[in-house]
């Protein structure tokens, strides 16, 4: 979708672009809000196709482990829209340990959530540099392939954590859907009530991620003449 819409899938992402780099796309607050709008609906419309297509087996992973839907042990099935934290899988309450809850605070999830927004900011802004002569033109097409394996390697570290959400429309989307489809509270505002960890984390952590890629290594550089 990058010639069409710049490639706009991240509200995060899209909130860095307005405030680090809005003549990129033509910027404006509002071409933001309808990206962002948007983006949410077709997470939405994502949660809701991977529920019509996958009701069957969650209702029978409920079943199979005596889950009632609503209950707070259902967050093992609701884990197939939103995240949590600590990863469930990896908790002592829902899954094979080692965390607690009290092994990941509030601030903690936060700032894993912004680092790990930061760094793929950092990824695609740096990459998508016009100064950046680092993948040359014709390697263009490989940027995708980069942003992909930045998310693959973030992934790989930070989902014990926080599962790595990285994305407010990819979590909060299909988290509608679950609380609409029976999880109720376990879904929004979720055990901790924290779902707003993966709307404000990445929302603070991208913006820093591109400043830093637009404003240091690549920014205009003024020689001065001498007589």
């Amino acid at each position: 979708t990058a010639d069409a819409s710049g490639a706009h899938l991240n509200p995060a992402v899209t909130l860095a672009f307005q405030l680090v780099r809005p003549q990129a796309h033509g910027m404006t607050w509002a071409k933001s809000l309808r990206y962002i709008v948007a983006q949410m609906l077709g997470a939405m419309m994502g949660g809701a196709l991977n529920l019509a297509i996958y009701s069957n087996t969650i209702e029978a992973f409920e079943r199979e482990n005596g889950i009632v839907r609503g209950q707070p042990e259902s967050i093992k099935s609701a884990l197939a829209f939103g995240e949590y934290f600590p990863n469930p899988g990896l908790s002592k309450e829902w899954g094979s340990g080692p965390y607690t809850q009290d092994d990941v605070s509030v601030a903690k999830a936060l700032f894993v959530e912004a680092w790990g927004t930061f760094v793929l900011a950092f990824i695609i802004f740096a990459i998508t540099n016009g100064r950046n002569k680092a993948l040359g033109d014709s390697a263009r097409p490989g940027v995708p392939f980069m942003i992909g394996a930045t998310v693959a390697v973030l992934l790989a570290l930070y989902a014990p954590i926080t599962q790595a959400g990285w994305n407010p429309a990819r979590d909060f989307g299909p988290r509608v859907i679950a609380a609409l489809a029976g999880w109720g509270s376990v879904a929004i505002p979720g055990p901790r009530n924290g779902f707003w960890i993966y709307i404000v984390g990445p929302c603070l952590g991208a913006p820093l991620g591109a400043a830093l890629a637009e404003l240091l290594p690549w920014r205009p550089r003024f020689r001065v003449r001498t007589a």
